[in-house]
């Protein structure tokens, strides 16, 4: 379902370019469990972007459900977007004003849903995982472990066929990001949503089906313990 080509990535800063990608090539199939590992400045990031159609390679060809990417205009890759991918970040990125459907919901005020449908299926998401008792509950009132879980609902709520989490569990404590490496786990196996981790943690990386390490703008496939210095 995704597959990528001779990615190559350069950035330019006066007549000085940096080559972050040098040519990664990466399948991954329908209900995949995939791990990113690296080093600081290894492109992850970057990756990352294009992968989520937050960035354009410099070169390179990108498919997502059969569809080439790296042609498309901005509307046409923010449709995509909304429609196929989900996204889960370290930070949470929850809107502090609005509660914990609310924000499981904000990706659907772009579909042109009115309020009962979007809370109808954002309830769904949240149920998903166990948080259906946390509806009105502000971000300030949950715990880290629970403002995940609420951002993986989020990233659940539009069916995407996608997930990327960027380092889900790096602002959790130890217990809590068992559990959320767990659900991620759980949803991956239950709803056979193809899941990209970005990840430093090689505890984390090991859970998943396939490992993949990043280095000097180069994808190698693998074991973590194999490839980290």
């Amino acid at each position: 379902m995704l597959v990528l080509e001779n990615i190559r990535k350069n950035y330019s800063t006066g007549p000085l370019v940096t080559e972050v990608l040098r040519g990664v090539w990466l399948r991954i199939a329908a209900g995949d469990l995939l791990s990113i590992m690296g080093p600081s400045g290894s492109g992850k990031s970057t990756l990352m972007n294009i992968i989520g159609l937050l960035d354009q390679p410099t070169m390179g060809s990108y498919r997502l459900n059969g569809q080439e990417t790296t042609e498309l205009d901005d509307e046409r890759l923010s449709s995509i977007r909304n429609a196929s991918i989900g996204f889960v970040f370290q930070s949470f990125r929850l809107l502090p004003r609005l509660s914990a459907w609310e924000n499981v919901g904000t990706p659907l005020l772009y579909r042109g849903m009115d309020e009962a449908e979007i809370k109808h299926l954002a309830t769904e998401a949240l149920g998903k995982v166990q948080l259906e008792h946390r509806l009105d509950h502000k971000p300030s009132e949950l715990s880290g472990g629970q403002q995940q879980r609420v951002a993986i609902a989020r990233a659940l709520v539009g069916n995407p066929t996608l997930i990327l989490a960027d380092e889900p569990t790096g602002a959790l404590d130890a217990d809590s990001a068992e559990e959320i490496m767990q659900l991620l786990i759980d949803l991956n196996a239950d709803e056979h949503i193809t899941t990209v981790i970005i990840t430093h943690d090689r505890k984390v990386a090991k859970q998943c089906e396939r490992c993949t390490y990043l280095r000097d703008g180069l994808l190698q496939e693998g074991s973590p313990s194999e490839n980290m210095p």
